[in-house]
């Protein structure tokens, strides 16, 4: 739909909602599709020569041909000058919804195209002062607008009586954006896994402590483990049979990278590379050749082999005790993992983890956090 007479695309609020089945209006805030006071709609008030691309991708190219995304209606020196934020930028919204794959139902795919229409609507609120460790201010305000969007999209789904496929689908592409753009906690046993995956024969790169961790973090969002074949092999989004609706890898990035620094989307494309590739089958069975292992870190142990394999291209299956105890011995992890978990350092292992006090950092799991169904909009 368009506003202003055809000049200036934007989102029609009453086609995103309606009433909930409780009878309440839900549609979405009239601030994300009202155009700025001032900016111009008429395609006529500026020559062609005067032509911006949407300033919305101003922390990302713009994609190839991305004249052609732009409905032909409308013509581009009517969007508002740099400065003053679109409305919403139909150039964001279709080069990410480029990069849904075909092979998706149909409820996934509407969900996911709703989440591309509102993130590409003017949702960022005045930015706030980027945590400590963020990657920069930008990707602190991008992280920020896919928070909003989460309760923009829940108040549409509500508004159309969407299905659960649908508002799952139109909220974990958002919460993904959010959480990849956050900065992933660091621990000690990162830096040391990081350093074993080093002495590997098939490594094809280096990483270290802080990198492993966000390897880890976009492993555990985005649900990769779903994506591989029992044996192993990469199988993408068309050939899992364990996925869950929402998680699209390639989409969500490209989702992030309407609003995020082209740097930052550079290193989470290069990073999702990296854990595509091939890997072994890891059994549960396997751990215990880690008679320390704190039971609640099981989890978070198998995605860190997973991680380490494919930093190192190793595709060996760890389907025993016997196997991961041979890999773990090779890469001089059992001994310091145990003492890096452990305030004793080491002592009493023959007890495994009963009566040991750990450090306090891993007295949690270290789990990806589970999205949370955004509530109403504020008032």
């Amino acid at each position: 739909a368009t506003c202003g007479g055809g000049g200036l695309p934007c989102l029609a609020p009453a086609l995103f909602g309606g009433a909930d089945p409780k009878g309440v209006a839900q549609f979405l805030s009239p601030a994300i599709v009202t155009p700025p006071e001032g900016a111009n709609l008429s395609p006529s008030s500026a020559s062609p020569s005067s032509a911006s691309p949407p300033p919305f991708l101003h922390h990302s190219e713009l994609p190839p041909s991305c004249e052609l995304l732009l409905p032909s209606p409308v013509d581009p020196a009517g969007l508002p000058p740099l400065g003053a934020p679109p409305p919403f930028s139909s150039a964001a919204m279709r080069a990410a919804a480029a990069k849904l794959p075909q092979a998706v139902p149909e409820e996934e795919a509407l969900g996911a195209a709703l989440a591309a229409a509102i993130y590409s609507c003017r949702l960022a609120p005045p930015a706030p002062p980027p945590p400590p460790g963020a990657r920069s201010a930008a990707d602190a305000l991008a992280a920020g607008a896919a928070d909003a969007a989460m309760c923009e999209v829940m108040a549409a789904c509500d508004g159309l009586s969407a299905s659960n496929e649908m508002r799952q689908s139109a909220h974990t592409p958002l919460w993904c954006v959010k959480a990849l753009l956050d900065t992933p906690p660091q621990l000690g046993m990162f830096e040391l896994l990081a350093t074993a995956a080093s002495r590997g024969d098939g490594g094809q790169r280096r990483v270290g402590g802080r990198e492993f961790g966000e390897l880890l973090h976009m492993w555990q969002s985005l649900k990769l483990a779903s994506l591989f074949a029992p044996d192993g092999a990469w199988c993408g989004v068309g050939g899992a049979a364990r996925r869950t609706p929402g998680y699209l890898p390639d989409f969500i990035l490209e989702l992030a990278g309407t609003r995020c620094e082209r740097p930052t989307l550079l290193r989470l494309r290069e990073q999702l590379q990296l854990l595509q590739r091939d890997g072994p089958p890891i059994s549960g069975e396997a751990l215990g050749a880690l008679p320390s292992l704190p039971p609640h870190l099981r989890g978070t142990m198998i995605a860190c082999l997973h991680v380490l394999c494919r930093i190192e291209g190793a595709i060996a299956p760890l389907s025993d005790k016997a196997s991961l105890r041979s890999f773990l011995e090779e890469h001089a992890l059992l001994d310091a993992l145990d003492a890096e978990w452990y305030v004793d350092a080491g002592e009493g292992k023959e007890k495994g983890c009963k009566g040991r006090e750990l450090r306090p950092q891993y007295e949690q799991a270290v789990n990806r956090p589970k999205p949370k169904k955004k509530g109403k909009k504020a008032e």
